[in-house]
Order: C-alpha cells, then structure tokens, then sequence
C-alpha cells in the first residue's frame, strides 16, 4: 500500500472537538511559536482543526492535505485547501509563505530531505518552518527500552492490541531531527515540549528544565536562504 493511500484511509475521521488536554498544549504551543500576522502554510492539515485556530490567532493560513475527506472537512471550515500527496512539488512560487507548519507530520515521510527542499523553496528568506513530532528518547520511551519493552505502537499496519497503526515511518531524538534540519539549510531558533510523561502523570515544570526527555519535540527552525 502507498503511503499516500494508507495516509487518507487511516485519517479519514474528523477529529472531535472535545481533544484531550495532551493535543490542547502541545497545539497552544505551536501557535505560539508561529506567531501573528503571518503567511502560513500548514501541510498535512488533516479536518483543519488546527489550521482553524492558526488562522483565528491572526493569520492568513493555507492547508495541504492528501485526504479527499480532510479536504471537504477543511472546506466546511472556510479554509483555503490544496489536495496533494506531500512527497511531491507544492504548486507554489518560491519565497511564498512566512511559516510553514507540520503538526506531527515528518514522522510519516519516507523521503524527508525532498520535503525539507521544497518547505525551503517556498519559504521567503529568514521564514520559519514550525514542526512537533514524537520524542523517541522520551523519559518513558527510554525506561521501556531499558526494560527490553517497545515503546511504539507502530510494529506493523495492525498493533498487538488491534490498535491502527499511525503510519509513523521514523521517530527522532533532539539531535538526529536537528541533523536533519541543518543538512537541509535550516537553524534551530525554538525548542520545546508540552511535559514530561511518567506512568500517568505530567510534569509540565521539569519540562521546562529537562525538555528533550518531553513527549514530543515542538520546535521552531530559521530558514538560512540567502
């Protein structure tokens, strides 16, 4: 199966509004880190749940999705849509946007280096490429390795527990997502996390002292473009 098929198969379902207080921050991070009075561009924007709040901070936003159901949920929405797989050239002019967003969206990429060219492309000089992604070296992740136990969910297309898979391809520590970032032309300017999970509770505060053992990277990037 494509990527592109499993992609709109599996996120074919609106996503409630009701989200959990874990998607509320590490969302009202994000916006923060985009800022105001932007062009922005949010690719894989799903129902445009959060394209909508970007656009309601003081943006003008415009959404890729591959889905042909996100497309008419982000239509409902008034948002301003492009159907398109996000492994091929985006139908924008170079220097386009001020800030391209991907909300937990690298992580299904097969070719990112492609992807993080044709963000740079489009990006005016010193714009901003905003992205969240899951912490693999997460303080939980880490204990369940230490314990010989596999911390994803994503073994196959069908979990043990009958779970759907995510469709996740990768996972990134700090390091190798900057690695990744800066072969690519891009500086790290913003790094964040909304908590640090342990069992059950959140610790919001030790996020802030220790945030590369948070539960997902939230980081901002400088496009170097001379």
């Amino acid at each position: 199966m494509k990527v592109k098929d499993f992609n709109s198969k599996v996120y074919n379902e609106k996503q409630d509004k009701r989200i959990d207080w874990d998607t509320k921050q590490r969302i009202k991070l994000a916006i923060k880190m985009i800022g105001k009075n932007k062009n922005v561009l949010d690719i894989g924007c799903y129902d445009g749940f959060i394209t909508e709040k970007i656009r309601n901070y003081g943006n003008k936003v415009t959404g890729v999705e591959v889905s042909k159901q996100g497309v008419k949920w982000c239509k409902v929405r008034k948002i301003k849509v492009i159907e398109q797989d996000l492994e091929t050239k985006f139908p924008f002019k170079d220097n386009s946007f001020d800030t391209v967003f991907g909300g937990e969206i690298i992580e299904h990429i097969f070719d990112t280096d492609s992807l993080l060219q044709e963000i740079r492309r489009i990006l005016k000089p010193n714009g901003s490429l905003v992205l969240t992604t899951p912490n693999i070296a997460s303080l939980t992740r880490r204990l369940k390795l230490f314990l010989g136990i596999n911390p994803l969910i994503d073994i196959g297309l069908i979990s043990p527990k009958g779970e759907k898979s995510a469709g996740h391809i990768r996972y990134f520590t700090k390091n190798s997502l900057n690695q990744l970032l800066k072969r690519n032309g891009f500086k790290l300017t913003n790094y964040k996390t909304e908590f640090i999970l342990l069992h059950r509770f959140r610790f919001t505060t030790f996020s802030k002292i220790f945030p590369t053992l948070g539960w997902t990277h939230i980081c901002k990037y400088k496009n170097k473009k001379n």
